[in-house]
C-alpha cells in the first residue's frame, strides 16, 4: 500500500513516460513506466528516500530518451501520488 510519494509525467515526440518515487510496502521506491509500450523502463529500485527516488527516476528517463530518441528530458512536474 502506498503511503507517500510523487509522479511525474513525460510526454515528448511521442515518448510517453511516468516516473514514480514512492514510500510503500516495500520501502521508498523509485521507477519509470513507458505508457505505450505497457512496460516497465526502470522496475522498482529502492532508495533512501523520495528526493532520492525523484533523482533516479530523472536520470533512468533522461538515459532512456536519449538512448532511443536522441531526446532531452523536459522539466519534470512532480505531482502528489494517493495512496489506495
Amino acid at each position: 500500500m502506498l503511503t507517500d510519494g510523487v509522479w511525474a509525467e513525460v510526454k515528448v515526440d511521442g515518448e510517453h513516460l511516468r516516473l514514480f518515487s514512492e514510500h510503500n510496502a516495500q520501502g521508498v521506491q523509485a521507477s519509470v513506466y513507458n505508457v505505450n509500450s505497457k512496460a516497465w523502463i526502470a522496475p522498482s529500485e529502492s532508495v533512501d528516500d523520495i528526493e532520492q527516488g525523484k533523482d533516479r527516476a530523472a536520470e533512468h528517463a533522461r538515459a532512456y530518451l536519449k538512448r532511443v530518441a536522441n531526446l532531452e528530458l523536459p522539466p519534470l512536474d512532480w505531482k502528489k501520488s494517493r495512496s489506495r
